[in-house]
């Protein structure tokens, strides 16, 4: 997938032999780098499992923001949970940047860090009411956000600036963290695509197997079905991007912002290129309407004489109450466990997922530690507690399901469900759980295993 990140990503041999480890890692995106970097420095031998590059997927995607302001996240988790799991949310997600700012400092990392104020805002009334609320409850967490101007080429009704955030280059620091991995003893496998789940101590790879204590699945979205329930418990959002050059050349210089509207776009700078993500939907939602149409017609109106330098189109697990998952899982499979559903802000969820990981390997937080004591956790009650998204998301797996009765659209080797043509992208989409396959039928985003067959007619 070509993107606006630039970066020498290093080669990795393919898996070619039997071998042993402490833990494996399955999945070289930022959240499993993140995993298997973190248990290197605690000592462990790791071994990561890449299907195809390291951050070749949703890594390479993102807009790679380091920040707490994850929307109007906030109110929401108030709402849905109470404030202390708002505050616990808030306290990783600040302990994070720092964490992740000093240790690229430290090792004198080049991944283009670079401090910005983030910037949220509306251009509705329903949106400022939002923002209200989202800055009263920053204020209850006592932490110093204030209402300010946002500087964009049109009117907005609210603004909040969140000081103390950060971007840089997502495939500079997936090469240094791999790199990292290789300097402590670890090893890394490219090429390497896992089917199967892991039997006690024992993944079958092919021909071959791999040996550990403790397996992490970081794979975007999970790809063992049963037990689990991740098919029903998240799906996947595309966001579509396009990057420009030649607009004001002084937009968005130590500031990005964010729309938290519905139909809203976010903005940062990459050098001289401005990175422009919106056009926001379901995988699969709406097929025959391009969404890269919504962002162009966008940059038509509010950035004129610019040149368009790439378009690509960015994919995200979402859960179902907002939180990521990280830690056992499922009830079956203690020595198993799975980091995922980071809601569009994997660069500081997939920190804090790895942190969860690593203390329970360590033995310092149990498996089976309640909500209380990791809000995390993926066998919290997440399906009944939230039962109006969790019926959102079966009425569309349903209908998909009763699309294989009423078109000839192919079936996705996941579990079946009927596939969207996606115009925009030329690819075959997953309304269910977000697979995307080529026109070749060549696997471009899991949870498939398995390539989509092509019958020709």
């Amino acid at each position: 997938m070509a993107t606006i990140w630039q970066g020498k990503v290093p080669t990795f041999e393919k898996l070619s032999g039997d071998v042993t480890f402490d833990v494996c890692v399955i999945g070289g995106g930022i959240a499993g780098l993140w995993c298997a970097y973190r248990l290197v420095k605690e000592g462990k031998r790791v071994v990561v499992l890449e299907a195809n590059k390291i951050a070749s997927g949703t890594t390479m995607g993102s807009t790679a923001i380091l920040t707490y302001a994850h929307d109007d996240i906030y109110h929401r988790i108030r709402k849905k949970h109470d404030i202390s799991v708002a505050s616990k949310y808030f306290s990783d997600a600040k302990m994070a940047i720092k964490e992740i700012v000093e240790l690229v400092w430290k090792e004198k990392w080049e991944i283009d860090l670079e401090p910005i104020d983030y910037i949220l805002f509306s251009k509705k009334w329903k949106g400022k009411c939002h923002l209200e609320k989202e800055l009263k409850t920053y204020d209850d967490l006592r932490h110093g956000v204030v209402r300010t101007k946002a500087n964009l080429p049109y009117r907005t009704k609210f603004a909040i600036k969140c000081s103390g955030s950060y971007q840089f280059n997502p495939v500079k620091l997936s090469i240094c963290l791999a790199n990292a991995i290789i300097k402590a003893g670890g090893k890394i496998f490219c090429g390497t695509m896992v089917k199967e789940a892991p039997d006690g101590e024992v993944l079958k790879v092919g021909e071959y197997s791999v040996s550990a204590k403790h397996f992490v699945v970081a794979t975007h979205f999970p790809y063992i079905n049963l037990p689990g329930f991740y098919w029903l418990k998240m799906y996947q959002e595309q966001n579509y991007c396009i990057a420009i050059k030649g607009s004001n050349p002084d937009f968005c210089k130590g500031q990005s912002f964010e729309s938290i509207d519905q139909k809203g776009f976010e903005y940062r700078r990459v050098g001289e290129n401005i990175l422009i993500d919106g056009a926001s939907f379901r995988t699969g939602e709406k097929p025959k309407k391009s969404k890269y149409q919504i962002v162009e017609r966008h940059i038509r109106r509010y950035f004129k004489d610019s040149n368009v330098t790439v378009r690509y189109c960015a994919q995200d697990c979402m859960t179902l109450d907002l939180l990521p998952y990280a830690g056992r899982y499922s009830h079956f499979a203690d020595n198993v466990f799975v980091v995922s559903g980071f809601n569009k802000w994997g660069m500081t969820s997939s920190y804090i997922a790895a942190g969860v990981i690593v203390d329970m390997i360590k033995g310092e937080l149990s498996v089976d530690a309640p909500f209380s004591a990791n809000i995390y956790s993926p066998q919290r009650n997440v399906l009944l507690a939230n039962i109006i998204e969790t019926i959102e998301n079966v009425g569309v797996i349903a209908a998909s399901f009763a699309g294989n009765l009423v078109n000839g659209n192919p079936k996705c080797p996941h579990m079946g469900c009927n596939l969207k043509w996606n115009r925009d992208e030329q690819t075959w989409d997953c309304p269910c759980h977000g697979s995307r396959f080529s026109k070749c039928g060549k696997i471009i985003n899991n949870p498939s295993t398995e390539p989509l067959e092509i019958i020709s007619t």
